[in-house]
């Protein structure tokens, strides 16, 4: 079983994933660019990276759970000069995309990184801070059977329920239509929020009273979980927002790229991007 484990990106669902992996006793090495949970993962037997290749080149595993394409492919490639989990890993060894980006990025890192024998699997992941905190998160991985098999161990320490969808970039794509189904929830209910709030409905009763009605949804029920989220972003609502946008642009891409008209993913794309 893979016990060295590579973690890049201690962000709001990062860190509390890469704990609990510290805590299911794995021999943790760990990378961010800021120090405030890096001395927290040092305090719980992690070692600290100096840099990207360094996490490489001290696991058989990495994780990344970073914001966005770019910095995914910087994680595993790098900027020149030979850094990047990919300089540093050896044959046999994973890289786990855990971020949301698009599943034509999992397929470049996983060209790039064929030639030294990596694998590379995506497995978004589903539940907010609540639930990375507690271990339950939803995995929904991509990539070759046997690999992601291998990583289990892993995605049972992070998650509740794990779901292998296919080949590599087909988690990401769950993971993108479920969100867009969520955030398409989460405009419909702010608006319907503004529209209770000028005919002077309470705001509290109107959470209430949808929760109990044929309106209930998880994004209802965790709606003030989620504005108090939002606003311990480390760049605030607005950086909260930023990200639903790429989400909800990435999800429109893919049905085009499919072949598909998704119109309530591109006017929603677009509205949220204004």
């Amino acid at each position: 079983m893979l016990r060295r484990v590579g973690f890049v990106g201690l962000g709001n669902m990062g860190a509390p994933m890469a704990r609990n992996l510290a805590r299911a006793g794995f021999e943790l090495t760990v990378y961010d660019l800021r120090p405030e949970p890096l001395a927290e993962l040092a305090r719980l037997g992690a070692h600290v990276a100096r840099a990207t290749r360094e996490v490489g080149e001290r696991s058989e595993i990495v994780s990344c759970v970073v914001v966005d394409d770019a910095q995914v492919e910087e994680v595993f490639l790098g900027t020149g000069a030979g850094d990047g989990v990919l300089a540093g890993a050896g044959p046999g060894s994973i890289f786990v995309v855990h971020s949301t980006v698009s599943p034509l990025t999992c397929r470049k890192l996983a060209l790039a990184a064929r030639a030294k024998g990596v694998h590379v699997v995506d497995a978004a992941v589903s539940g907010a801070e609540s639930r990375s905190e507690a271990g339950t998160l939803t995995v929904m991985a991509g990539g070759e059977a046997e690999v992601v098999e291998r990583c289990r161990p892993i995605f049972d320490a992070i998650g509740e329920r794990v779901f292998h969808m296919g080949g590599l970039g087909q988690g990401l794509a769950a993971k993108l239509c479920n969100n867009l189904i969520l955030l398409a929830t989460v405009q419909a209910l702010e608006e319907a929020l503004r529209i209770a709030s000028a005919a002077g409905v309470d705001e509290k009763t109107m959470i209430e009273i949808a929760s109990a009605s044929t309106a209930d949804s998880w994004a209802v029920r965790n709606f003030f979980a989620s504005r108090e989220m939002m606003q311990r972003h480390p760049q605030g609502p607005k950086g909260a927002r930023q990200i639903g946008v790429k989400d909800l642009s990435l999800a429109a891409k893919l049905g085009h790229d499919l072949g598909l008209e998704v119109p309530v993913a591109d006017f929603l794309a677009g509205r949220a991007s204004t």
